[in-house]
């Protein structure tokens, strides 16, 4: 179903004075602005309005309340005293992007823009000569759209938990809810029994092909062997198995405390780096806030998260993001991957997991949603190399940061210890989205 957005022209009569000139064609002018801009995103579907009378006016805002729509798309056109005002339509509360079509709609712009602010709105402005930032803009509504609908399973014994990767756990319900309302995403808990069942039936020689692809792709095996390995892949197969039938877009697993308690014969960690490289989203400890993050991460971006306990180390001014769980692709299908070494779960020496050696001199953007306080977390870096240390998690990617800055502005109760780190520059794109989203953004290292 294609994104569906209002664009309203804000235009004046023909031969009125004003910027950016009497005789002005607003109607021109809307089509020829819009062009581009439909072209580079075809899949959304604009319903279009161009008001200079009150009358018009009226009936845009009525499509705006009535009508089924993602987004609005505002750009005076001109700087006008019109008998009607702005603030209905950027106090809507849908996701809006107020545009400026620069020596021309400059006044109501920046009159709309400050309304806006005062209201709290969920609009972002854009004052660009570029129209790559317009789109980059709009995209964001399509990105949202693509929330709705998208389905998380959790596998868990029990929705009684205190790790900190379980804080959703301590209001569940209303957690849940949250997710739906606030984003669109359903979440469905699945028995531990049921991924099980699928582990038995598994194919076996299927199992063994994919283990085989692992070992061969890569620079060796540590501590594991080539049985944990195929349980890995059998486990793997299980989850594929339950995303296929649940159409679901991701899975997130209470591994710890269910291979602790013998309750899984494998890891998951292999899984998850198949799933992950593949597109699809697999994420560690039944962390449904990790999982979210990085689901809306993975459609705004394009490429996986990497999940991690960070590491903050002040003397080196450096974050080190570790987990037993990576992707090796971390620029998305497609792009370049990385190597990676076959191990054992670093906590317990068991079973069989992931040493990826990330590449170093790239941005990266760190990430973290609290979907029920409505609340982000988000901090920048550069990844400067990889850890080489037995103590904690296997993948260690060093990254150079404002680590004092961090460290001051943790704020663990609402976002516990994981983030989700994406590799590339996206502040801005996540800052967007969180206000059109209504979510205000924590900048742990402002």
């Amino acid at each position: 179903m294609k994104t569906k957005i209002a664009a309203i022209f804000l235009g004046k009569p023909e031969n009125a004075a004003g910027w950016p000139y009497a005789r002005f064609d607003c109607a021109a002018r809307a089509e020829g602005l819009l062009r581009p801009v439909k072209a580079a995103l075809p899949e959304i579907e604009f319903r279009e309005f161009v008001i200079d009378t009150s009358e018009k006016a009226e009936a845009a805002h009525a499509a705006i309340v009535q009508e089924d729509l993602d987004g609005i798309l505002i750009w005076p056109l001109v700087s006008y005293h019109h008998s009607f005002s702005m603030e209905p339509f950027v106090t809507s509360g849908r996701p809006t992007i107020l545009a400026n079509d620069l020596y021309g709609g400059d006044l109501l712009f920046l009159e709309g823009w400050d309304t806006a602010k005062r209201a709290n709105s969920p609009v972002i402005p854009v004052s660009s000569s570029r129209v790559d930032d317009l789109i980059r803009a709009v995209r964001l509504i399509e990105v949202i759209r693509s929330f709705k609908g998208a389905k998380v399973l959790v596998v868990q014994e029990s929705n009684q938990a205190d790790d900190q990767s379980h804080f959703w756990r301590r209001s569940y319900e209303d957690y849940l809810t949250a997710a739906r309302e606030r984003l669109g995403i359903e979440v469905a808990a699945v028995s531990p029994q049921e991924l099980l069942d699928r582990y038995r039936i598994a194919d076996p020689n299927r199992a063994e092909e994919i283990a085989a692809s692992w070992v061969k792709s890569s620079h060796g095996i540590g501590e594991t062997d080539r049985t944990e390995i195929t349980n890995a892949a059998r486990l793997y197969l299980a989850m594929s198995e339950l995303l296929t039938e649940e159409k679901a877009d991701g899975i997130t697993i209470d591994c710890l405390a269910l291979f602790y308690t013998g309750t899984l014969p494998a890891y998951p960690c292999l899984g998850f780096f198949q799933l992950n490289d593949e597109g699809s989203l697999g994420v560690c400890e039944a962390d449904l806030e990790a999982a979210i993050t990085q689901l809306i991460g993975q459609r705004l971006t394009g490429r996986p998260g990497f999940i991690s306990d960070p590491v903050i180390d002040t003397a080196s001014s450096q974050i080190i993001y570790a987990h037993c769980v990576s992707h090796n692709c971390p620029l998305g299908k497609g792009g370049p991957c990385v190597p990676y070494k076959i191990r054992t779960h670093a906590e317990d020496g068991k079973g069989a997991s992931v040493q990826v050696f990330l590449p170093s001199g790239y941005p990266l953007t760190t990430v973290k949603l609290n979907a029920l306080a409505g609340k982000l977390a988000i901090h920048s870096a550069e990844s400067v190399g990889n850890v080489e240390e037995e103590r904690a998690c296997r993948t260690k990617l060093a990254a150079h940061a404002s680590v004092d800055r961090i460290l001051k502005n943790w704020d663990f109760q609402t976002f516990g210890w994981h983030r989700i780190t994406f590799y590339g520059d996206f502040r801005k794109d996540f800052l967007d989205l969180a206000t059109l989203l209504g979510i205000e953004a924590v900048e742990e290292d402002k």
